[in-house]
């Protein structure tokens, strides 16, 4: 004879996940919450958003348009689905005690945001939407928005806080997104694989390697003891506190400049990646008139092969210490790179933190400490899911970045390899420069690419004169 009790039961189990909890939540009142602790390169950007909260520089916007008759029901199940499989997607970061910490909620549906360009105009109601604070104690840091520009034409618009993924994340959410947003239009499972391990196990792991003094420390202590800030020429005084106020200028290198250039770095058993870098801290050691300054280098910090699949903030910041003295000619300061990088890729795994905190670098308000130029090459990063031009029977295609006006460190040069050479952006801050600045910075960098891989034998002051000739 069943019971009152087994009824009840069985009834309780037939309730959604989000249901039961906000049932035992009613009853019982809020548990004591289950924490774990953020990964160091996490607890900088808690901190950062501390600092300041109005800050979207550390916002990861992907936009896509979506054309065909898009299933908003469907959409929203793909991203619950994905959710569900991916704590990270449903954590938040509270203050447990003195430290900040990661709580995980329990799965729960997931609603697109409806965004109306009718007042603003798309690109306006796009770069509104990723520009919105998140409040990282309160919900899951990352949204999700449709825009309706007809009836068989919508952008999808996913915004996520840097704090729970990396770019490499962004093709493990698309490839997901586009089997789960399948199976349900199917009436199926999605085929995914089970995730070997959760980000948090990850945070759990480096803390304890970082405890264990186990993730070179001692290495980047030594090597960067000492390093000079960049002092690069100002069009105006340096505000007492950075903002983070930032634009862009467009930064294109030919395919011929490039693949002489490739050649070079061939031949002296180099990278491509490597004499690029080289050519960046050229620019930057000219214009400074500096041979001796750090240039952060985003890596993506998945060395196992089971962090492969997760979402996640796996990336990390090598900092690349500049020796441009003697004046050397490129060649040798080709050879320079090459070592010191590979140097740096054996001893990665430290977080930038832990690394200011051994040097014990002076605090400074009013501008990123250690590394205030970054360089960053997207050529090792997967792709195919990102730029994938289906979803289910919809056809994809990238939407353009919004440009939400912000800047990480005071230069940042951000570029790939295509076709037709290099391309890409700098990033710089609008308090310091002016556009025309910017510009000829960029200008300045595609000229020394071109020269070095003309000729290696040119010595540093040679390229840098010539790069300073350039129109204004």
């Amino acid at each position: 004879m069943t019971t009152e009790r087994e009824r009840l039961l069985r009834r309780l189990a037939t309730l959604p996940p989000e249901r039961r909890a906000a049932l035992r939540r009613s009853l019982l009142g809020d548990p004591e919450e289950r924490t774990w602790p953020l990964s160091t390169g996490q607890e900088r950007l808690w901190f950062l958003q501390r600092f300041d909260p109005g800050d979207c520089a550390y916002h990861i916007t992907w936009p896509v348009r979506l054309r065909g008759p898009v299933d908003e029901a469907a959409l929203g199940a793909a991203f619950t689905a994905i959710a569900a499989r991916h704590e990270v997607l449903r954590t938040r970061f509270v203050l447990d005690g003195d430290l900040p910490a990661q709580v995980v909620d329990e799965p729960r549906e997931v609603r697109l945001d409806r965004l109306d360009p009718a007042a603003s105009g798309t690109g306006q109601a796009i770069v509104g939407y990723a520009g919105r604070p998140f409040d990282l104690a309160a919900a899951p840091a990352w949204r999700a928005g449709l825009l309706r520009l007809a009836a068989d034409d919508a952008v999808l618009c996913i915004v996520l806080h840097h704090i729970v993924v990396d770019h490499w994340s962004l093709d493990v959410l698309m490839r997901e997104l586009g089997e789960c947003y399948r199976a349900h239009r199917e009436g199926r499972s999605p085929l995914l694989d089970e995730l070997p391990a959760q980000y948090r196990d990850f945070a759990v792991a480096e803390r304890r390697r970082a405890e264990e003094g186990r993730d070179h420390l001692d290495f980047w202590a030594g090597r960067l003891a000492g390093a000079p800030p960049l002092d690069l020429p100002l069009d105006r005084p340096r505000p007492a506190r950075w903002t983070g106020r930032g634009a862009k200028a467009g930064v294109a290198v030919p395919d011929a400049d490039v693949t002489r250039l490739e050649l070079l770095a061939r031949a002296h058993r180099a990278t491509p990646f490597m004499a690029l870098l080289a050519a960046w801290q050229v620019t930057l050691g000219t214009a400074a008139g500096q041979d001796d300054f750090c240039v952060g280098v985003p890596v993506a910090g998945r060395d196992r092969p089971e962090l492969a699949p997760l979402i996640g903030y796996f990336s990390t910041t090598l900092v690349a210490r500049a020796d441009l003295s003697g004046d050397p000619p490129f060649a040798e300061l080709l050879r320079r790179t090459r070592i010191s990088t590979l140097k740096a890729l054996a001893h990665a795994g430290t977080s930038l933190d832990r690394i200011l905190g051994a040097l014990r670098v002076p605090r400074d308000l009013s501008r990123p400490p250690l590394c205030q130029a970054m360089f960053n090459l997207t050529h090792n990063l997967p792709t195919g899911d990102m730029l994938r031009t289906e979803l289910g029977d919809l056809a994809v295609e990238v939407y353009p970045q919004p440009d939400l006006g912000r800047a990480r460190v005071e230069v940042s040069l951000d570029v790939y390899r295509g076709p037709e050479g290099i391309g890409g952006w700098l990033e710089y801050s609008t308090d310091l420069f002016d556009a025309a600045t910017a510009h000829r910075l960029a200008q300045a960098f595609a000229r020394v690419v071109s020269l070095a891989g003309e000729d290696p034998s040119l010595r540093l002051s040679e390229l840098g004169a010539a790069a300073r000739r350039l129109p204004s």
